[in-house]
Order: structure tokens, then C-alpha cells, then sequence
């Protein structure tokens, strides 16, 4: 019965300890992007980010997007009303706000488009893949939606995607 109680004891006590110490993984942060992508002609894609993400440091304000993967588009889906697509980019920090241009990280998307809309318009959700300087270790995940533009004439075409979610 006495080692009994004392390994209760132990367990509360360790327990307690526990309970007590602060949470090492910080708390994830906010952020929005607004990317925008020409297809024709190829002027710089772009991309801006905001919210607490970027007023903590975490993320720099703004900079360049290039696709480091081509995109992949499934055919239309059974209902012929839906395909799914998927977009890599890596994107580099202009400099500034104590980033610069090694300072890249990399965003997978996997788009949500319904052709019987005309196409134009798709949901997305994004997740961070990787990162180089500043972003070495960075997470996060959202989603999104997105549109096509047209600037001109003549054209730039190109899409303009926002994407909302948490890094940490």
C-alpha cells in the first residue's frame, strides 16, 4: 500500500511539473498573400503578405513567386464540371524588413476549379513546403481562392490568388 501512494505521489508530482512548464511551440501567427501571376506577356510575378505574421518578423512583406514546378491539371472529373490543379512556387523576399532575396520559401496549392462558372474563378488550400534562410523551418497552411484578369488590352492575363492562413 506505501509504494502504491508513493508512485501516486510521483506520477501527481511529475504531472504537475508538467502542467506548469510553458508550451515550447509558439503560438501560430496570421497571414494573408495576395499573389498575383501573368501568363502572357511575363512580366515579374508578385506577391504581398500582411497581418501578425509579418508584423512579428515572421514573414517578409513582400517580394517575387516562380513557378518551380509546372502546373498539373486533371482531366474533367466525372460530373464534367470540376477539375483540380496543383501549383508549386518558390518565393523570395525583396529586400527589406530584415529579409532579403536568399530568404525563400515554397508554397504547394492544390486548386478547386468549377468549369461551369466559366472557369474563371477556384477555391484553393495552400500548405508551406520548405525554406532557405529565414524560412528554414517555417510551417503553415490555409486556403484561399482565386481569379483570372484581364489588364489591357493588349493583354496581361494572368491570375490573381489570396491566399489566408497561420504560419509558425
Amino acid at each position: 500500500m506505501g509504494r502504491r501512494l508513493f508512485v501516486f505521489g510521483a506520477v501527481a508530482m511529475l504531472f504537475s511539473v508538467l502542467v506548469a512548464m510553458p508550451a515550447s511551440a509558439a503560438k501560430p501567427l496570421d497571414v494573408e498573400f495576395e499573389v498575383t501571376t501573368y501568363f502572357a506577356p511575363a512580366p515579374t510575378d508578385t506577391f504581398a503578405a500582411s497581418g501578425p505574421a509579418v508584423s512579428a518578423g515572421l514573414m517578409c512583406s513582400e517580394g517575387t513567386k516562380e513557378e518551380v514546378v509546372p502546373e498539373k491539371w486533371s482531366p474533367l472529373g466525372p460530373d464534367k464540371v470540376t477539375r483540380n490543379g496543383q501549383v508549386i512556387s518558390r518565393y523570395a523576399c525583396s529586400p527589406g524588413d530584415g529579409f532579403g532575396t536568399d530568404d525563400t520559401f515554397v508554397i504547394k496549392m492544390q486548386l478547386h476549379l468549377d468549369v461551369s462558372t466559366g472557369g474563371s474563378t477556384w477555391v484553393l488550400n495552400w500548405v508551406l513546403k520548405d525554406g532557405t534562410g529565414a524560412f528554414e523551418g517555417l510551417h503553415g497552411n490555409g486556403n484561399g481562392f482565386g481569379s483570372i484578369f484581364f489588364d489591357g488590352p493588349p493583354p496581361p492575363i494572368g491570375a490573381a490568388d489570396a491566399l489566408v492562413g497561420q504560419l509558425h
